[in-house]
């Protein structure tokens, strides 16, 4: 399975170079200078057998990298094997970077998400945290924002994503981030454009982001926050502050 992806990006990938019947001649492993943009998602349809075969004599190789696309897939097409592309059209999204994330969590939110999220006849299933309900606060402001089990909502909560128990709260506000779990926003806290991994815990007062999409802000697991404590846009930060 293939994607068109911008140019800019191509050499993110692994790039398939097809003939006009959609014959395969070429694979480049994340080339600088990437001849097509069509890139591999990872998907593939193979007769068992046969991959099996290859993946035997790669192991046995000893100067193979043991590397899927970039060792496997070119000794099969240098073996003559016929391999095809199959140009995928719907939603696909590589979140290997920051701003991949982030982007795939924003293309939640909306009306109308780039990515059917409710679509009853493609259901996703995943693992259920054990949990309660969900609950927003007489006083809190939540907008076009998913809202997960056990959040706690008080504060204000505008074009963000929060994963299971997640505590916003009176007076802090939550804008254009992605909160995983068991985080904890304090009274009067602002985020903007942040990514805040499971458990942080974001004190008093604290301003952690900007107001700048092209800069966001990281923040890794399990840290705090300080009271009063400001966290510029476009840092990545491990350790307590």
């Amino acid at each position: 399975a293939t994607i068109s992806v911008p140019i800019e990006e191509a050499s993110r990938f692994g790039i398939v170079n097809i003939k006009e019947d959609g014959k395969i001649y070429e694979f480049e492993e994340k080339p600088k200078k990437p001849k097509s943009t069509l890139a591999s998602m990872g998907i593939y349809i193979f007769t068992a057998s046969k991959l099996y075969k290859y993946l035997d004599e790669d192991e046995a190789n000893p100067n193979s990298s043991n590397d899927f696309g970039n060792d496997v897939l070119p000794k099969m097409l240098a073996d003559g094997e016929r391999m095809f592309s199959y140009e995928f059209k719907g939603y696909w999204k590589d979140v290997g970077t920051i701003d991949a994330l982030f982007e795939a969590n924003m293309d939640l939110l909306g009306d109308q998400p780039k990515f059917p999220f409710y679509d009853a006849e493609f259901k996703i299933h995943s693992r259920t945290p054990i949990a309660p309900p969900h609950y927003i606060g007489e006083s809190a402001r939540v907008v076009n924002s998913i809202i997960s089990l056990g959040c706690e909502i008080y504060g204000e909560v505008e074009n963000s994503v929060l994963a299971e128990n997640v505590t916003v709260e009176e007076g802090a506000v939550v804008k254009n981030s992605v909160i995983f779990g068991g985080c904890t926003v304090k009274k009067g806290a602002k985020l903007d454009y942040s990514i805040l991994d499971n458990n942080v815990k974001v004190g008093e007062n604290a301003k952690v982001g900007g107001n700048d999409i092209k800069k966001i802000t990281v923040i890794g697991a399990d840290v705090e926050i300080g009271k009063n404590k400001s966290v510029k846009n476009g840092l990545i930060i491990n350790e307590n502050v």
